[in-house]
């Protein structure tokens, strides 16, 4: 954790800056070179422990907690000044490390007051017992607010984890979506192709062999039964017409469907509401579309039209539909206000708008200029 550095680094700092004021202000120091080194070895104790503690598998937490206050208790007992007062670097701990922080807290200051009772009176005994409910409280606190903090940035990358699964998960749906749609083509297309061949196939491999016999049966002489084959012929030609505009007809959707999804329709609609001057043009040479692009063009253009005028206040808005050669552009451009530079964020519609045409194998756009403007673009198919 972040906290983790600048929590333990005060264990030290409290011990060592006690053991610097005791040795000035207290006559028990005789012999200064070993206070130094009982003060470094305390120091290596402490460190010592924040080793072994790091590890997930250490188990032996208490016993640790319980010599290093031992020694802190004992070298304070001995030297006095304030070092008392260090007995509390004990309860600096990992704040990811559970443990009984209370009874810990009870012990130490119980040790602390072992130690303190030869050397302080009792009016600064009692300013130490209230020091060190001060730093334990502070401690108490500061764990806490790690540990909610350690929470927090478990849930977060949970969350994370999650996000990615859903990801993963929306590329394998959008993957499957467009094989689905690649063999419902593909079926569409074998079921034209056995029409075509059962049905006008076999009608014109018939009518080629019977204009074979009316041009023998006419070289022959017989131009009356040649003639009445060639009649035979015409009606057959009707037959098969009328079978050709069968299947042609299946492969056209209705014309209420194709009314309810298309633009000419919507843009009527658009601008007889909300007071705005909504127009529409085609650019290029039009071909016929899927009817899963024509809605794709729709909701889209539904969703920036209504954007412009809702958010952006617009009162023009131009629809441009252009056909390129190898793809199809749809421009909508506004003149409402655009989001501010840096702003824009995408709601549920930009994003809807983004994800239809990616189905639909193309790309969405959000186009910065002197008009704000949003383009589809898909793939001629």
């Amino acid at each position: 954790m972040v906290l983790n550095a600048p929590f333990l680094m005060l264990r030290y700092l409290t011990a060592a800056a006690a053991g610097v004021v005791t040795i000035l202000i207290t006559d028990r120091v005789e012999d200064e070179a070993l206070y130094v080194f009982l003060l470094l070895g305390l120091l290596f104790a402490m460190s010592l422990r924040d080793r072994l503690e790091v590890r997930e598998d250490f188990r032996a937490a208490p016993l640790l907690f319980v010599a290093e206050t031992g020694l802190l208790a004992a070298f304070a007992w001995h030297y006095g000044g304030l070092m008392p007062l260090a007995v509390s670097a004990s309860l600096y701990t990992r704040p990811e490390r559970r443990g009984p922080f209370l009874p810990r807290a009870a012990a130490a200051g119980a040790a602390m007051n072992l130690a303190a009772w030869p050397h302080f009176a009792p009016p600064l005994l009692a300013a130490a017992n209230l020091a060190f409910a001060s730093i334990v409280l502070l401690i108490g606190h500061i764990r806490r607010t790690a540990v909610d903090r350690g929470e927090i940035e478990a849930l977060y990358r949970e969350l994370q984890a999650r996000n990615r699964e859903l990801e993963e998960a929306r590329r394998t749906a959008l993957d499957y979506a467009s094989k689905v749609q690649e063999l419902a083509q593909l079926e569409e297309r074998n079921r034209i192709a056995h029409d075509l061949h059962d049905e006008l196939g076999h009608r014109l491999v018939r009518l080629k062999m019977m204009l074979e016999a009316a041009v023998r049966v006419d070289e022959g002489g017989a131009r009356d039964e040649a003639m009445k084959l060639v009649r035979e012929v015409r009606d057959q030609l009707a037959g098969a017409m009328d079978a050709l505009r069968s299947t042609v007809r299946r492969l056209k959707p209705a014309e209420a469907a194709r009314g309810e999804y298309s633009l000419e329709t919507l843009i009527a609609e658009l601008a007889g509401t909300g007071g705005a001057h909504v127009r529409f043009r085609t650019v290029g040479e039009a071909w016929p579309l899927y009817p899963s692009d024509v809605i794709v063009l729709y909701r889209n253009a539904q969703e920036a039209v209504t954007n412009a005028l809702r958010h952006g206040g617009a009162t023009e808005v131009d629809v441009e539909l252009e056909y390129a050669p190898e793809e199809l552009r749809m421009t909508v451009r506004n003149n409402g206000a655009p989001p501010e530079s840096g702003g824009l964020r995408k709601g549920l519609g930009l994003l809807g708008m983004e994800e239809r045409a990616r189905l639909a194998g193309g790309r969405f756009e959000i186009v910065h200029g002197e008009r704000f403007a949003v383009r589809t673009i898909l793939p001629r198919r």
